[in-house]
C-alpha cells in the first residue's frame, strides 16, 4: 500500500470513527440502544449500561425481528 493510500485510509478512518461516536450519542440522548456485536454476541447499551438482553419493547421496535 502507497504512503498516499494510508493517508486516505487514515482520514477516512477517523471521519468514520467521528460520525459513529456521534450517532452514538445521540441515540444515548434519544434514549435508543445502541446495539453491536462482541465475537458473534448482540450487546446492547442503554440505560447506562451493557446487556446482553434486549431492553424493555425491544422485539416490538426491532423490525428484523418482525414476524
Amino acid at each position: 500500500m502507497t504512503n498516499n493510500s494510508m493517508n486516505l485510509l487514515f482520514k477516512f478512518t477517523k471521519i468514520a470513527n467521528s460520525a459513529v461516536r456521534k450517532a452514538q450519542e445521540k441515540n444515548r440522548q434519544l434514549g435508543i440502544p445502541n446495539v453491536y456485536s462482541i465475537n458473534g454476541i448482540i450487546v446492547y447499551e442503554y440505560d447506562g449500561k451493557v446487556s446482553m438482553t434486549p431492553p424493555k419493547g425491544w422485539k416490538e421496535f426491532n423490525p428484523a425481528q418482525a414476524n
